[in-house]
This record gives C-alpha cells, structure tokens and sequence, in this order.
C-alpha cells in the first residue's frame, strides 16, 4: 500500500530544541547594554555641561540688592569647589573600572555579585550602621587590564553586591586608588594615592586635584573630611606612601564642599596617622603629634614637662607609633592611646593621654608578641582597644593585658587594618588581598570570622 504521508512534511512537523547559548552570554549581553546607557548618559552629561557654560558666558545683570550669605573611621577624613575647578569629571571610557556597574551605594544587596578572584584592599562602614563598601581589585572576568571593583553590603558583611566603582586602576606610583571611606550613603571618596570623592553613592566619581601630592589618608566625620597629601615620596608600585618626608592637611565639608589647607609640616606620615573624633582630630606625622578641631587650626602638641613620661616614638625622628583616640578624646577629656614600637624586634609601648597628648601615662604591651609587626589600633566606643598585627589581631580592655583574639582561620601573613563602628562591631583586612575576605566581629574583637567578597 502506498504511503502518501510526505517525509520531508513528516520531519518538520517534529518537536525542535532550542540550543542554549554559550556559557557567559547573558553576562557579556547586559554588560554590553550597561555600557551602552554609560555612553548614552556621558553624551547627555555633556549636553548639559555645554548650556551651563554657555549660561555662564552671557552678562550678568547688576543687582542693587546685596548678597548675604551663610558663612569614624572604618577602614576610615584655597581652592575653588569641588565641582568648578578642584575637581575633574570622572571619564566614563569604556574600561572595566569605570563601566561595569552604576549601581550606588544604596542598592547594596540588589545587584550581581562581585567578580570571582576578588581581592579587597579597604572597607568602610557607615557609623552606627550596618551598610557598608569594600574597594579592591577585581579578578580574571575583569579582562587583561587592571580593574578596580567596589562592593557594597546593608548587613555588614554577610552579603555583598558590585557597585560602581571610580575609573582609576590600583596604585601604581602617584596614580590609582587603594582606599575607601564614606561619611554617609552619599558622600565618599576613594583615595591612595589619587583621590576621587563621589555625592550620589559611587554611581559617579570625580577626580579631585586641589589636594595636592600624593593622598596618603583621609578622615570623615560630623560633616567634615580631612585628607592628608604627602610630599618627596619615592613613591614605586603599591608603596606610594614610602619615604614621604612632608604633609599638607586639607579640609572640605562632606556635600561637595572646596577643599581648604588647614596646616602643614615635615615627617612621614603613613595610613591610619590621621584620627578624628565627633569634634576633635589628630595626626601623627614623624615624631610630632599635631591636633586641632574640625573646623579650626591645627598645631604640634607639646609634652608638657610634668608628664609622668614621654612616649619614645614622639622623642625621635625615626620613631613610629599608632594613635586611637576614644570618641570624647579632647585637651579637656576622653583618652587618646598610643602604642609605639611598632616594627618587629622592637620594645612595644602602649601610652595613654587624658589631655590631648600633653602628658601621658606608660602602660604595657603584657601578651602582645614581640616578633609581631603592630599595623593598625582601633578603639570601640565602649573601651576595649584593638590591635591587628603580623601574627593576628589582639584586644585588651585596660591597655596593659592583652589577649588574642579568636580567628576562624589561619591568615598567613596577619593584619594590615582593623576598625570598629560599634562596641560591638568591627572589620579587619588581611594583608594578603588573594584571600578575597575580610573579617568581621560582633563581639567587641574577641572573636572573627571571615565575609567572603564573592
């Protein structure tokens, strides 16, 4: 019997699979289509920028009325405004850095996670508060260039998502950034040694050149940022803080304030020297310790004669020390701590003050290991001091006795910085960036575990 079923009708009436595309391509897709919207919002960015410089052009009418006018760090503070003149429009090429995500700071916890091989150089955290951004370097799905990546988190820690991050690449000499620290969920800046500041959460960073030399810290607090710019650095790849032999401080207001020079002088001075309070702040530069308020001067503070001691690393030009101060520390009140010697070998110190660092009182560094480099000292505002090392983070809740803290760990290499937002919360960053992790307490430093950055 004939079939008269057509086998080519036959065939097309079967069911198809669809092939699913190559791994990646609905990442390469959306990454192509955010790069796009940065183009298309650079080109109107710039559309903008030529009617205000026209509006700028024409006369101005005369008027005859007068003008009056209104004259924690967590690692993390004349001239014209930030955005007229001391600051430059970030680029928005499309490189990795500058156009992988827009996302700000308050989306944290809503986007794509961060790179694989993520290796986290700095963390802040807002005061009091759980949200917070890390700044590092990104892994291999950044490209063959150098890609700077910021990642956020609402939770402190638990969960991280990619932000925007500012078009520079990681510190090379006098350029690119290393470091974080924002005041609020808006106003932060990226620095180390270039600096960056950015008033809408990170969806947009400019480039500020009014403070000069190479950026070495910076402070924020109570409406105010500090930033230190060093001079005569034989700055060479990721060290561009070595051998800097004098300082300029600068002071701006959080919202897009002009930065301003507030003093200057010689001596090194290396990240975490700059410390502020809600009213007060210090800076440790060489063997000189300088103070001042938040909005006044700053001068060098003598030891008084009738100090009961006078700490070793404020007598000599070689000496090198860490500063903490409690929040309430003043020439009036609060304690402010010091701890010097703090390179491997050396005799280890820890002094306090109770008057802005005109005496002090010599305490002791019983269980802190010799062999230990000393790289960073925090206090809580409930008391306990914070000291992260070489060999591991210690606490101690009298400046005499200290403990080591419980690491869930082994972190070969120890501690390069260590912060507390609360009495009970706080971050560490490993030295080794390749473990892609900082590390969190919520004990007051008794104890950490690591938040992984992925």
């Amino acid at each position: 019997m004939t079939n008269h079923r057509d086998p080519i009708e036959q065939w097309l009436s079967k069911d198809i699979e669809l092939l699913q595309p190559p791994q990646g391509t609905f990442r390469r897709v959306r990454r192509r289509a955010r790069q796009r919207k940065a183009v298309q919002a650079a080109g109107v960015a710039a559309g903008v920028a030529v009617l205000v410089a026209a509006g700028a052009a024409l006369p101005r009418l005369t008027s005859n009325h007068s003008q009056g006018g209104n004259p924690y760090k967590v690692g993390t503070s004349s001239p014209s405004h930030a955005t007229s003149g001391s600051a430059k429009p970030a680029s928005r090429t499309p490189r990795p850095s500058a156009s992988r995500h827009l996302l700000p700071l308050s989306s944290a916890g809503t986007g794509e996670r961060p790179p694989a091989g993520f290796r986290p150089s700095s963390v802040t955290f807002i005061q009091q508060g759980a949200l917070g951004a890390v700044i590092g370097q990104g892994g291999p799905s950044c490209g063959p260039a150098p890609c700077t990546v910021v990642a956020a988190t609402r939770n402190y820690g638990q969960r991280w998502t990619e932000i925007a991050a500012p078009p520079a690449g990681p510190p090379a000499g006098s350029s690119g950034v290393s470091q974080i620290r924002f005041a609020d969920s808006r106003d932060g800046w990226a620095f180390g040694p270039q600096l960056y500041a950015t008033h809408d959460g990170g969806a947009r960073w400019a480039k500020i050149t009014s403070v000069g030399g190479v950026v070495v810290d910076l402070s924020t607090v109570s409406g105010r940022v500090l930033a230190v710019g060093a001079a005569g650095c034989k700055a060479t790849g990721a060290k561009y803080a070595a051998g800097c032999t004098s300082f300029m401080l600068y002071r701006a207001r959080t919202t897009r304030g002009s930065w301003q020079t507030v003093t200057g002088g010689s001596g090194l001075v290396t990240p975490g020297a700059l410390q502020l309070t809600p009213g007060y702040g210090y800076l440790l530069a060489g063997h000189r310790l300088w103070a001042g308020s938040l909005r006044g001067a700053w001068r060098p503070v003598l030891v008084s004669p009738a100090s009961p001691v006078t700490p070793a690393c404020l007598t000599s030009a070689a000496g090198h020390g860490l500063i903490a101060p409690t929040p309430a520390s003043s020439p009036s009140g609060g304690t402010l701590y010091l701890v010097c010697g703090v390179a491997a070998g050396q005799k280890r110190t820890v002094y306090a003050s109770g008057d802005g660092g005109r005496s002090w009182q010599a305490g002791a560094a019983r269980g802190l290991p010799a062999s230990a480099t000393a790289t960073s000292l925090a206090v809580s505002p409930a008391g306990p001091l914070v000291l992260a090392t070489s060999a591991g983070i210690y606490f101690s809740t009298d400046a005499r006795a200290w403990h080591r803290a419980a690491v869930h760990q082994q972190v070969t290499g120890g501690f390069g910085f260590v912060g507390m937002t609360t009495a009970a919360s706080g971050v560490a960053v490993p030295v080794n960036s390749g473990l892609h992790e900082v590390f969190i307490t919520r004990d007051g430093g008794r104890s950490w575990r690591r938040s992984v950055i992925r």
